[in-house]
């Protein structure tokens, strides 16, 4: 269905009466499109401080050889895929610093290249999941046979999982999914292509706080609502995981489950 809207929007681009969209629709577009352009940067900020933690869970000084080789090709996977990623990244940054949309083609182009976007950012964070996998059997040097090393490969990686989980239901929705709707809504009603009513929505607190910082602070207070929430919810999420735990161990030892001293040398072979 959406090869065929594509044809007949690629039908309609004759190329001779330019510019086809007017003024004011091509105000409207340019909206959605200038908050995605501050999300990108915002998120590329949050990467660049945020990537050195991602490093510090890789064991470089194991003394097990082995462990370090595999720690080392680990890291070069990860930064295949951000180097990869985020080249994808610049390139639809630089497509939406154009301000050419006043054709049918440049509105295909720009309908186009967001659906293949939205779909390699979703493919991005999945990757991690693979990685999380061998980076939680390399917190316990592959010995499962060791008391309890299982649970805390289970656990390091459901936890990877719940944020993996939590980035595409959310951030992706948040920081790019809604803007992007918007804009393919917009280039589907200027070409006469049916359109499903959008249902009503309440503001969630994201959207209240983001449009408080707006009113207060211009794009900056884009920005710093978007940081505020992402270190909130990371806090909030580790907190919430760790009060859980807690609360299994306690219970486990309280009716013999589990060895509390058995649990403290795993985590400290672990350390």
């Amino acid at each position: 269905m959406e090869l065929e809207n594509f044809k007949e929007l690629w039908n309609k681009d004759t190329g001779k009466d330019q510019p086809e969209i007017s003024l004011e629709k091509q105000r409207e577009i340019h909206s959605p499109i200038q908050m995605l352009k501050i999300n990108m940067k915002t998120e590329f900020w949050l990467m660049v401080i945020t990537l050195p933690l991602l490093f510090t869970s890789v064991p470089f000084a194991s003394a097990d050889s082995n462990i370090r080789t595999i720690s080392a090709f680990v890291t070069v996977l990860t930064v295949a895929f951000i180097t990869y990623f985020y080249s994808r990244f610049l390139k639809l940054y630089k497509l939406l610093q154009k301000n050419s949309i006043n054709t049918n083609y440049d509105l295909f182009n720009l309908k186009t290249q967001l659906l293949i976007s939205k779909e390699i950012y979703i493919s991005y964070y999945i990757s991690y999941i693979p990685l999380a996998f061998l980076l939680s059997l390399i917190k316990i040097n592959f010995h499962f046979d060791i008391e309890y090393n299982l649970a805390i490969f289970g656990i390091s990686f459901l936890i990877t999982l719940l944020l993996v989980c939590f980035i595409i239901k959310y951030w992706i929705y948040y920081m790019y999914g809604r803007y992007i709707d918007d804009v393919i809504s917009l280039v589907d009603e200027l070409n006469g292509l049916e359109i499903k009513p959008k249902a009503e929505k309440k503001r969630t607190w994201f959207e209240r706080s983001q449009k408080f910082f707006m009113n207060k602070m211009g794009v900056k207070g884009n920005i710093l609502n978007t940081v505020i929430w992402f270190v909130s919810v990371y806090i909030f999420i580790i907190l919430f995981l760790t009060l859980v735990l807690l609360i299994i161990i306690i219970i486990g030892a309280k009716l013999d489950f589990i060895d509390v001293e058995g649990l403290q040398r795993a985590l400290n072979q672990v350390n």
